[in-house]
């Protein structure tokens, strides 16, 4: 699992998420996992983003 454009949010801010989660061939174990926190998400790009409202 490798998603494009993952974010997280705060109560007033999103940011970028990167992550890779590798499984096994049966899908039931996780084999490595990483992530990196980027910087804010420019609140013009919400909603093109599909993100919910945070108010």
């Amino acid at each position: 699992l490798n998603p494009p454009q993952a974010a997280f949010s705060t109560t007033t801010q999103w940011y970028d998420l990167s992550f890779r989660c590798e499984v096994d061939a049966d899908a039931t174990r996780v084999l490595s996992f990483n992530f990196r926190v980027g910087g804010l998400v420019p609140p013009g790009d919400w909603t093109r983003r599909r993100f919910p409202s945070l108010r």
